[in-house]
């Protein structure tokens, strides 16, 4: 079985097929899902399917949407652990932990200097997202604290691969994706950065200086904020040409 909770909530069985149910049986198991092996106690899984106030059979009900949910999955897949309940999750069954794990492998094979393998580990990593993490299921506050916590190792995944991708001599592969991050993350210097080494490296100096002063701009309007010096020094860096410093990796 697998699930899929980089984009839109998915369930595939063995044999490829989508298993379909019920809103509340997607919201239990989105919250167990948060939390994959662990037991997450009845109490909260009650907060979650009730937010706005529990019925007074809660309890019983959360008890025939488990005894559903194990219907769907399998009854091994649901263990009851006091003081709730647990879904188990097989290594490589989950797409969030299959990322942070190779993510994590990548940033080794990087730092070990084997920087190609550690380059396509990441990005073999990166392809997993399809979308929001849990997207449709954002009413959850459990979800929501989850995917900015995926959302962030992202983010950090994608600045490792670029560095190893900017290290190996390879601007191109990795500008057109950089603007991408800088449009969705404008206040965060570290893709910025990278996007101006990008583009000076493929002798586009001027676009480089142009991304680096519209990110000046946005901190300023939108955060009242100065650039960091880094950011200032790789400006003034491109402005002189100063490659040793224009190509230090940044963090």
């Amino acid at each position: 079985m697998k699930f899929h909770v980089l984009g839109p909530l998915e369930i595939h069985t063995q044999n490829g097929a989508v298993v379909s149910m019920r809103p509340k049986l997607r919201d239990l198991l989105t919250v167990l899902l948060c939390s994959p092996n662990r037991t997450v106690p009845a109490d909260r899984l009650i907060d979650a399917l009730w937010p706005c106030g529990q019925p007074r059979t809660a309890a019983k009900t959360l008890h025939g949407y488990v005894h559903h949910l194990r219907g769907l999955l399998g009854a091994n897949r649901l263990e009851s652990r006091r003081p709730g309940y647990a879904i188990v999750v097989h290594p490589g069954e989950l797409d969030a932990e299959s990322f942070a794990a190779a993510g994590k492998e990548g940033r080794a094979a990087v730092a070990a200097g084997r920087v190609e393998q550690g380059a396509a580990v990441i990005r073999e990593a990166l392809v997993l997202w399809r979308g929001v993490p849990y997207e449709g299921q954002e009413h959850l506050s459990a979800t929501r604290a989850e995917a900015c916590r995926l959302a962030e190792l992202r983010l950090a995944a994608a600045g490792d691969w670029a560095d190893a991708e900017l290290a190996l001599g390879r601007p191109a592969e990795v500008a057109g994706e950089l603007y991408g991050i800088v449009a969705d993350h404008p206040f965060h210097e570290r893709p910025r950065a990278q996007l101006m080494r990008a583009l000076y490296a493929l002798g586009r100096t001027a676009e480089a200086l142009e991304v680096g002063r519209a990110g000046q701009q946005a901190l300023a309007d939108e955060l009242g904020l100065e650039p960091s010096p880094a950011l200032r020094q790789l400006e003034q860096a491109i402005l002189v040409h100063d490659t040793s410093s224009i190509y230090a990796t940044s963090r």
